[in-house]
């Protein structure tokens, strides 16, 4: 395949690193969020913890004289760390005082007496930094080092207790280090897989269609060459055909009207006419069936005479004074007998049908030997060539005139072409056209 740019290429790949982009985004993703779930679960955890010490807290006063062993009853309830009497505690006071560095103080008034508790026992150290407040809208009494108020993840939950109505927040930030690189890695050589995969079948299925398209182009292609080739075919051997046809007639009416001395001459001209059309159709069969034309000198005077020739009739029917000056009677150039002819055919019939019914119908052909060339300038006194003529003349189908059938020109110059001449166009200044025709000249 060739390395050219196709936008098609370009658009997959495109599509492929997306893809495997949002893929090792997805499973990085993955990692971080199961992170946050695990250090929320963790966070639950520590609430849990501390609420079952507060109802600890909380059961354990009504039930407490303030006489219990304490060493003894911190074996069961590390948290509570002393045990005092009160002396005249209104039983409206309150239930709950702040006493220092994570410490307070539950009263029972019933019973006059308090109990200090630390719930320093009752928050462990994990990795989720904890803030604990003794008041909703209090500062933290209990931080741990890893608590930060401008961490990624945040969470906090009050306690609903009658009497430890606490707040505890909770943080913590995504641990990049602890990232595993293989699950993306593992990713990231699947999609190099797929894509080396992907594209072999695209290139595979692009080869196709392109192949397919390319078969559909060359069909029409040769359908369109095969239409214009046909339409030239037509074109040439309807000009023989034409004259003779006119041959016949005229050998008809000199039968009838007893001029048998006639009759030679409008005889040979049929068969001129039927020579060269059996020299078209060989040269067609020829083309198509590819096989080389050899290049030779041929001389430009004497097949341009016999051109004349062929189309004495119509000269004479349309009254057209024939003017011929060669320069160099002998000159021969390098090129096909068979295609210059076409070529004078065509370019001397154009003059006489472009003069129809002109009184003063002329045409002139001169040649000129330049250093390796000989210019060939066929001139007319018709109407010459209209602008768009110019630039179109020489388009297949394009012709000012509604009989014709547009190829004329396009053959003439694709014969030049073949033959290395040069075809050029323009108009008279005096009025008419005038072509000239350069080919090389044969040493």
């Amino acid at each position: 395949m060739p390395h050219t740019y196709r936008p098609w290429m370009k658009r997959y790949w495109l599509v492929w690193l997306l893809l495997t982009l949002v893929t090792l985004f997805a499973l990085l993703a993955e990692q971080i969020l199961d992170q946050q779930r695990t250090h929320e679960a963790e966070f639950h955890q520590q609430f849990s913890r501390i609420a079952a010490y507060l109802t600890q807290n909380e059961t354990l006063l009504p039930l407490l004289t303030g006489d219990e062993n304490l060493t003894e009853l911190q074996k069961k309830f590390p948290q509570i760390v002393q045990l005092e009497h009160t002396q005249n505690r209104p039983l409206t006071g309150p239930r709950f005082e702040d006493a220092s560095e994570g410490r307070y103080w539950l009263y029972n008034p019933y019973r006059q007496f308090r109990m200090l508790v630390d719930l320093h026992f009752a928050v462990q150290a994990p990795e989720v930094g904890l803030a604990l407040a003794f008041h909703i809208h209090s500062q933290p009494a209990i931080l741990t080092l890893a608590y930060s108020e401008t961490a990624r993840w945040q969470w906090q939950r009050p306690f609903i207790n009658l009497y430890q109505p606490f707040l505890i927040k909770g943080s913590a930030n995504p641990d990049w280090r602890a990232l595993h690189v293989a699950p993306p890695l593992l990713a990231l050589t699947l999609w190099l897989i797929i894509g080396f995969l992907g594209w072999g079948l695209l290139r595979h299925w692009r080869q196709n269609v392109e192949m397919r398209l390319r078969a559909d182009y060359f069909q029409r292609t040769r359908r369109e060459s095969l239409g214009e080739f046909t339409a030239g075919i037509i074109h040439e051997i309807n000009q023989p055909l034409t004259a003779i046809n006119t041959w016949l007639h005229t050998s008809q009416l000199l039968l009838k009207q007893g001029k048998h001395d006639s009759l030679p001459q409008t005889l040979g001209a049929i068969s001129l006419q039927t020579e060269r059309l059996a020299g078209l159709l060989q040269r067609f069969r020829d083309i198509v069936s590819e096989r080389p034309v050899a290049m030779t000198a041929i001389g430009v005077e004497s097949t341009w005479r016999r051109v004349t020739v062929l189309l004495q009739q119509e000269l004479d029917a349309g009254a057209v004074v024939l003017h011929q000056q060669f320069q160099h009677d002998h000159a021969r150039v390098i090129g096909d007998e068979q295609w210059l002819e076409q070529v004078f055919h065509n370019l001397l019939q154009n003059a006489i049908h472009m003069q129809q019914g002109q009184a003063d119908a002329w045409v002139a052909i001169n040649s000129e030997r330049l250093a390796h060339e000989i210019k060939i300038i066929i001139s007319d006194n018709g109407p010459g060539f209209s602008v768009e003529g110019l630039a179109q003349a020489c388009m297949p189908f394009y012709s000012s005139r509604p009989e014709s059938m547009g190829l004329g020109m396009t053959l003439v110059e694709s014969l030049m072409l073949r033959m290395n001449g040069q075809l050029r166009l323009a108009n008279r200044a005096e009025g008419g056209a005038e072509i000239t025709l350069i080919f090389p000249l044969a040493e």
